[in-house]
Formats: C-alpha cells, sequence, structure tokens
C-alpha cells in the first residue's frame, strides 16, 4: 500500500510550464498589464514586440521595473522573451513568438 501512495504522488507531480516569469511581484505595485492578442498567420510564426516605459512622474521618481510576467493563454509553445531593458531599468522590450500557425495570446504583468 505505501509503494502504491508513493507512485502516485510522483506521477501527480510531473508538471510542465511555458510561461515567462523575470524577477518578483512580492509586496511590488503593478504598473502595467494587458492582455496582447494577434491572430494567427497560416504556416508562419507571429512575432510581436511590447514597449513599456515607466511614466515621468514624481511618484516614479527612482523607481525600476521589478518583476515582469508573461501567462501564455493558448497553452502552445508561444515564447515571451525581453530583448532591452528590463529589471533594473524604467523600460522594457518583450518579444513573443507565437507556434506555427497559432494564435499569439499572452498576459502581461509588470511590477515596478
Amino acid at each position: 500500500m505505501k509503494l502504491f501512495c508513493l507512485f502516485v504522488v510522483i506521477l501527480v507531480a510531473v508538471v510542465e510550464c511555458k510561461h515567462t516569469i523575470i524577477g518578483t511581484n512580492v509586496q511590488r505595485p503593478q504598473v502595467y498589464h494587458a492582455i496582447v492578442e494577434y491572430h494567427a498567420w497560416a504556416f508562419r510564426k507571429r512575432v510581436e514586440n511590447l514597449y513599456y516605459t515607466m511614466p515621468n512622474l514624481p511618484a516614479n521618481a527612482g523607481r525600476t521595473i521589478q518583476g515582469i510576467l508573461a501567462y501564455d493563454l493558448t497553452n502552445t509553445d508561444a515564447s515571451a522573451n525581453v530583448t532591452q531593458g528590463g529589471i533594473g531599468y524604467n523600460y522594457v522590450n518583450l518579444r513573443m513568438k507565437s507556434s506555427r500557425g497559432e494564435n499569439l495570446k499572452f498576459d502581461v504583468y509588470i511590477y515596478a
């Protein structure tokens, strides 16, 4: 009986995740949220960029980006990568690429 319970626990623990999580969102204010959605191109990968710059306000003086979360809502092999800026900067360029012939849909959060 103990061997059977151990087998079930190991079987349940195998999980695959395709989301992009950089930095932290713990005790950080959310400064940006968007659902980025583009339609598929037949037999091609869709590549799009999301540019975000923190507004130059007195409330943002000395603040930098501390966390970037990009959740793939299509559950495919889509990817999101930071190509410029990011953690420690006040701007970010997020490059998102879909699977071949699939829609591109990400839920993006940025924390300062």
